[in-house]
């Protein structure tokens, strides 16, 4: 081989090799196996297969890309994890996504519509952080993961109720730092009253933000000079909810999530990339 043909084979061995590792999409004659991992066009958040503390047990979760602390912030098989590495995500005939462990006939976990319309769907990261099953045809959303979070909220993810469909979305802490299973604490609105949000310990009340003003909730002293991010509250006939959004002074690059974990603690944190920490407020 002359030492063009083996340039010219070495730039198409990596082309094929980082296009088919940034593709951000599955379809249903491509599923994903334990040691791919798709990636949102932006590059800012991967889906894939993971561990935790070296153990047997595999999940399906969301990470940011780019940062070098691994931080998982949606997981899709949280309390039914797979056992080996034989895990596929993929597209079933019934067009929904579903997580299968070679040689079971029943799902580990799937994205359960019932009512998916005749024709294609694919499932895309989009650079949001949110995973999304959507009709190839006509780009409708039948099925997100920002309906179905597990501890952390992020940039534009709702909280809240969807009084027309039932649909509650709140956060759920992990059991532990090494068991992304649901644990005791959760966080989210409490349509009793006025609704308010509250964190629960179990059944329990443990903690209350207060009435939100228009600016701020009346159980929080404040929200710091440098906060970067705008609070809305809807409450109307078809919907509940909270939302945390950027500000327009926010620079787009800035990486933040809002986590509630084991012990009941709610953290806002942005990733300080000087100093490669997630910084809470």
């Amino acid at each position: 081989m002359n030492a063009a043909k083996f340039l010219l084979y070495l730039f198409l061995f990596f082309h094929s090799f980082y296009t088919s590792f940034s593709i951000d999409t599955i379809i249903s004659n491509k599923p994903i196996k334990d040691v791919d991992v798709i990636v949102s066009s932006g590059k800012i958040f991967a889906l894939g297969f993971f561990s935790l503390s070296n153990t047997e047990r595999r999940y399906v979760g969301i990470w940011y890309n780019q940062i070098p602390k691994q931080t998982i912030v949606w997981v899709a098989n949280r309390d039914d994890p797979v056992s080996d590495k034989s895990g596929v995500l993929s597209i079933n005939d019934d067009r929904n996504l579903v997580l299968h462990q070679v040689n079971q006939t029943l799902p580990i976990w799937h994205t359960n519509i019932s009512d998916t319309p005749a024709g294609n769907t694919i499932a895309q990261l989009l650079d949001s952080g949110n995973l999304v099953l959507v009709r190839n045809d006509t780009g409708e959303t039948l099925w997100q993961s920002f309906d179905h979070p597990t501890d952390t909220t992020l940039p534009n993810m709702k909280l809240g109720w969807n009084k027309r469909t039932g649909l509650h979305i709140f956060l759920t802490s992990w059991k532990s730092p090494d068991d992304p299973g649901t644990g005791n604490c959760s966080f989210g609105i409490d349509l009793i009253g006025f609704p308010q949000v509250f964190t629960y310990k179990g059944n329990a009340k443990w903690w209350r933000a207060g009435s939100w003003t228009g600016k701020k909730y009346t159980g929080v002293a404040g929200i710091p000079k440098n906060y970067v991010f705008n609070i809305s509250f809807v409450d109307d006939e078809n919907e509940t909810f909270i939302n945390y959004a950027k500000s327009a002074e926010t620079d787009s690059s800035v990486l933040s999530m809002k986590v509630v974990n084991e012990s009941g603690s709610v953290e806002r944190l942005t990733w300080n990339d000087q100093e490669k920490i997630w910084i809470g407020f």
